[in-house]
This record gives C-alpha cells, sequence and structure tokens, in this order.
C-alpha cells in the first residue's frame, strides 16, 4: 500500500528552496495519470495532509496544491492548513461569480491564493485584490507581454509576489529576477522528484455508508461515529484533520481532553460534510485491507471492553482510540511519536502509545501478551488490572468476533 508525489522546487531569488508545488502520481513514473483532476487534488489532501505527515514530503516548507475551479467553489480547500499551503487555481478555471465568491472568503479567512498559468485576460482582474502569488509561464510569454500585463495594473498587484515558471536557462533566471520576480520554478533548477510513501487503504462498505448518513438532513452522530470506529483510516483522518484544520475554523480549544464523539460535534455537520466528501473522493481504486487492519480494530474493541469491564465508562472510549492506534507505526513505518504529533489524541493515549505510560499502556499491553501467548506478562498485568481470566478472554472473543464483522471491505 504505497502512494506516489512529485515534487518541485520553488526558488527565491538567492536560489534557496523555499516551497515545493506538490503533483499527485500514481507509480514511480514522473507523469500525470489517466484521472480526473478532482480525483487527483483529493487523493493529494486525503494522503499529503490528512494522513501522511506533510513534513516528510515538504519539511518546513510551504506546499502548492493545484485545485480545480469546482474544489475552490466547493471549499475543499479548507481541509489544508492555510499557514503552510498554498491553492493554485489551475489554467482552465472559468473566472466566474461562484469562483471568485470563494476565494474572497477564503482569502478574509487567511488562505493563499495563486493564479497558475493563467490568461492574461481582463476577466482576472476582479481576483487580484485576493491573490498572493501570480505564476506566469515564461514558455508561453514573452517578458514583453508579462510586463505589459504588470504595468497595466499596477494598482491591483502592489502585494502580488510573480513567479516565474518553466525557467530553463541560467539567462532567463536572471532576467526575471531583475524585473522584480521573487520565486522561480523550472528545470534549470531542479526537475520534479518522485517520491515513494507508504499510506493507509480505506474501507469502502464504511465510506460508502459514512457518505450516506452525512448526506441525510438530520445525520445521526452515534451512527457517524460507529462507522468511523470500525475504520482506522477514518479515525486517524479525522483526529488529525481536528487538530490542523478545524480548529483554525472554530477558534482555540483543547481538544486533546475531547472525546472521538465530541470530536464529531464539535465539527458540526458542514465541517464533517466537508471532510467526507475528500475521503471519499480519495477513496476510489484502493489496495486491498491489510492484515493489520482488522488486527488493529480488534486491539480497539479489546482495549474498549477491558475498560468496561473495570467499570471506567470515561476510560472506555480513549481506550478504543489506543487500541486502535496501536499498529500506525507499523503500518506507515514512522514513529510513533511522530504520529501521535500529527493528531489531536488524548494525553493519556499520546503516553500509552509514546511511552508505555498509564492504565492504557497496561490494557493494550495485556492485549499484545495475549496475542504473543506471552502467558506470564499477561497474568501478571491481568491480575495488577484486577480482571480475571475469563474476563480477558471474553473481550479477546467478543473483539475477535466484532473486528471480523467490521472490517469487510
Amino acid at each position: 500500500m504505497y502512494g506516489f508525489i512529485a515534487r518541485q522546487p520553488i526558488f527565491n531569488p538567492e536560489m534557496n528552496t523555499v516551497a515545493y508545488e506538490l503533483l499527485f502520481r500514481d507509480g514511480m513514473t514522473n507523469r500525470f495519470p489517466d484521472v480526473s483532476a478532482e480525483y487527483a487534488t483529493s487523493r493529494m489532501i486525503s494522503d499529503q495532509f490528512l494522513c501522511v505527515p506533510s513534513q516528510r514530503i515538504a519539511g518546513a516548507h510551504t506546499s502548492f496544491i493545484n485545485f480545480p475551479s469546482r474544489m475552490v467553489i466547493d471549499r475543499s480547500g479548507e481541509a489544508l492548513d492555510k499557514e503552510s499551503v498554498v491553492i493554485e487555481i489551475l489554467e482552465d478555471a472559468v473566472p466566474g461569480a461562484e469562483l471568485l465568491q470563494a476565494v474572497r472568503e477564503m482569502n478574509a479567512h487567511g488562505y493563499q491564493f495563486a493564479l497558475d498559468d493563467f490568461t492574461l485576460a481582463p476577466e482576472w482582474d476582479a481576483f487580484l485584490p485576493y491573490i498572493s502569488i501570480l505564476k506566469f509561464d515564461v514558455r508561453n510569454y514573452t517578458l514583453a507581454q508579462i510586463k505589459e500585463y504588470l504595468s497595466e495594473r499596477k494598482n491591483l498587484t502592489g502585494h502580488i509576489k510573480y513567479l516565474a515558471e518553466k525557467i530553463e536557462t541560467k539567462e532567463e533566471f536572471e532576467q526575471y529576477r531583475k524585473e522584480g520576480f521573487s520565486l522561480f520554478q523550472g528545470y534549470f533548477f531542479c526537475r520534479p522528484e518522485v517520491i515513494k510513501y507508504k499510506r493507509l487503504s480505506q474501507n469502502q462498505l464504511a465510506i460508502f455508508r459514512l457518505q450516506m448518513e452525512v448526506g441525510r438532513n438530520k445525520p445521526d452522530f452515534r451512527i457517524i461515529e460507529s462507522l468511523i470506529k470500525t475504520d482506522l483510516t477514518l479515525s486517524w483522518k479525522i483526529m488529525r484533520y481536528m487538530k490542523h484544520t478545524a480548529f483554525k475554523h472554530i477558534g482555540a480549544c483543547n481538544f486533546s481532553k475531547l472525546t472521538l464523539s465530541e470530536v464529531l460535534r464539535y465539527l458540526g455537520e458542514n465541517q464533517l460534510r466537508r471532510f467526507v466528501a475528500v475521503v471519499v473522493l480519495a477513496s476510489a481504486g484502493n489496495d486491498t485491507v491489510s492484515e493489520l487492519y482488522p488486527l488493529s480494530m480488534m486491539r480497539g474493541k479489546f482495549c474498549e471492553l477491558i475498560a468496561e469491564t473495570m467499570q471506567e465508562p470515561a476510560l472506555a472510549e480513549n481506550a478504543f482510540m489506543c487500541g486502535l492506534f496501536s499498529l500506525l507505526d507499523t503500518l506507515l513505518e514512522l514513529p510513533m511519536a511522530e504520529l501521535m504529533k500529527q493528531i489531536a489524541v488524548p494525553q493519556n493515549v499520546s503516553n500509552a502509545l509514546c511511552h508505555q505510560e498509564g492504565r492504557l499502556a497496561d490494557i493494550i499491553n495485556l492485549c499484545r501478551y495475549y496475542e504473543q501467548q506471552q502467558w506470564d506478562e499477561a497474568t501478571g498485568i491481568r491480575q495488577a488490572l484486577g480482571l480475571s481470566d475469563e474476563d480477558v478472554v471474553e473481550a479477546m472473543r467478543r473483539a475477535t468476533i466484532w473486528a471480523g464483522e467490521n472490517a469487510v471491505s
């Protein structure tokens, strides 16, 4: 289960990398696959910003992401971290009223936009107050044409940075730098580099049912919670979405204290629908579910049942999350501590998974020891938690059945 992405550096006048344009790929071949722009962008959002830690791709630099106009209008970009992303409006976009309204509203909320290889037409003038970067394709327009365009719009472009793309020679770089361009991109600097990364697969049935539920006039949050709980990918992405995106719209809050059900209600119907729309579109044609997925779900349910048996209902939901995420480091081939920084999880979950601390760590270790048939170690933890052997066996039985019923894609 691997994903692929091409990144091309964007340089400043000192030829230092300041950003990357991220380009969707479906293999190590460096060309755009035969998919829709909407699918490509949704997969980019889903994989790079809701699953794989973005630092692995762009580091501390800004990411430029291509957006078809319909996804801008639908505000799909609000699933991204506005502090680290520039939304590129693609060259085939039509400068209509709907698109302008979306750009204006998102810009007011702090999102940055770039016009990518746009036609030098007056229809785009209304957009310029809300644009941060103009990208000029130096293969399509001469420097004289670009200078004439900018000269006629000095009163509209004073706040905008200019990016020269498809720069192929040092002479072109020097030429556009002298004209006040501050960003540069092209083969003269670096060809796009394809990166292979580990990605999570999706539970297709859970996603379909989730899409149906959030599409109702009055979604049932209990059903939504239960569907998300049955899928490791959805659980991971909703918590990361909450931490990196939702709090920027809703306001400051200590999300680490929220349970999954509270997270869903805090997001509200509109934010939840936006999240699901991105994940659903990105889920088409996914990989076979790994054997680690039902094991992850079994662990989550086992930990939840053990917490309930211990008569600690407040601990039960966090116990589920702890068990569900206990194999993320193996699935994504990344350190658990790094993964926990990417999502909003309660502190006791993070402590258990990263530092083996607290009662949740004891519960997940109990599960591991039973899986590995390390009976002496399992007995020691079981007794410390005040559980009988029958309690553990029954929890394991029920959790295994539950995972089998819900892990079918």
